[in-house]
């Protein structure tokens, strides 16, 4: 209990002194989050595209569990920004926390979750090295995705409830092919402090897009 307190008050710390951004949309809370265009919206989704290839720092764990996954995943990687990585220097703390889930092939299979913090402008060109052999700085390649957007304090109640509206919604639109099954991404911008107008999403990837993940 106490180290999760530890965690949550420096998790807290980290979105206080975070600079704000000019020109970034509001639910990126002042901090650094990767450019994207939206090409078009409708009432209960939107297509965004991130047309450039943007690093970020990354760690996969298998497991049942979305809400655990994420939080030992986050664990990691919040690690690797306060200082662990070969410079030993703080990184700014970024938005999103975007966490790729792989659903198991069968009822009995773990889910391989990727959870990523976007590496700050200044260190695309550059990323610090990780210490900690469970993470590591990936590629994603420039993409498209069905996005959708909901409130309060996500968990995988509420990922299931919006990806499977986010499908019907793009089902009724005749959209049901255009996206990839295999993945899809959640997105949270908040910190954990943060107790209303929350912002999540859930990404769906758009068949033919460039999205690709690269080792670095």
């Amino acid at each position: 209990m106490q180290r999760l307190i530890a965690l949550l008050a420096v998790v807290l710390l980290a979105f206080t002194e975070a600079k704000p951004m000019n020109g970034e949309p509001a639910f990126c809370n002042g901090i650094e989050c990767p450019h994207f265009k939206t090409v078009n919206k409708t009432a209960n989704y939107e297509l965004r595209c991130y047309k450039e290839d943007y690093k970020w720092a990354s760690t996969i764990v298998a497991g049942y569990e979305y809400d655990k996954a994420v939080n030992m995943g986050f664990e990691r990687l919040f690690a690797y920004i306060e200082g662990g990585n070969v410079p030993k220097k703080k990184i700014p703390m970024t938005a999103p926390v975007a966490v790729e889930v792989q659903p198991g092939q069968g009822p009995f299979c773990k889910n391989n979750f990727t959870i990523n913090f976007f590496v700050p402008f200044e260190d695309q060109e550059n990323p610090a090295a990780p210490t900690d052999k469970d993470v590591y700085i990936s590629t994603l390649k420039g993409f498209c995705a069905y996005v959708i957007v909901y409130g309060g304090f996500s968990n995988i109640n509420k990922v299931q409830e919006y990806s499977e509206k986010l499908s019907e919604d793009l089902v009724k639109d005749g959209l049901g092919d255009s996206f990839r099954k295999d993945i899809f991404f959640t997105a949270g911008y908040d910190s954990p402090f943060k107790l209303f107008n929350r912002h999540n999403e859930i990404w769906f990837i758009k068949k033919d897009s460039l999205f690709k993940p690269i080792p670095f």
